[in-house]
């Protein structure tokens, strides 16, 4: 029984899109490029933190940060995470920033991470007056 070019392709196997359609793209060199994020340059101000769900962070200072993959110390940012969870050692940021938000924020004990992990802020969120004083000293270095 002699089947019809349209039978034929039917019952055919599937085949990836790899093998039947050629990509002519032009090669890029290297990887892609890293992009530079511009800070204020006035302490503190909110930031992204991009390890994980891109975590709210405050960022107060700048300093080296030790980067675990090269292994060497970097250009950094002293920050201190946002969470909603409440712990003894947490510090309690009042009036919340965001004001869409109705549970209390928590700022976490200060660590440094390298600049590369950060990127500004996809919201406008306020500044506490009492963190802006608390932090203002580190903008005179």
């Amino acid at each position: 029984m002699i089947e019809s070019r349209e039978e034929q392709t039917k019952n055919a196997p599937k085949r990836s899109r790899k093998t039947t359609v050629k990509h002519n793209k032009e090669k890029q060199p290297g990887p892609l490029h890293r992009v530079e994020y511009r800070f204020p340059k006035e302490f503190p101000f909110w930031a992204r933190l991009k390890i994980g769900k891109n975590r709210t962070t405050l960022v107060i200072d700048e300093d080296l940060a030790y980067n675990k993959k090269t292994k060497k110390y970097e250009d950094g940012f002293v920050n201190r995470e946002a969470t909603h969870q409440y712990r003894k050692d947490y510090k309690p940021v009042i009036p919340n920033p965001d004001s869409e938000d109705t549970e209390p924020m928590f700022l976490k004990r200060p660590t440094k991470k390298p600049k590369k992990l950060f990127k500004p802020h996809n919201k406008k969120l306020n500044m506490p007056t009492e963190l802006k004083e608390m932090y203002a000293k580190n903008n005179k270095k």
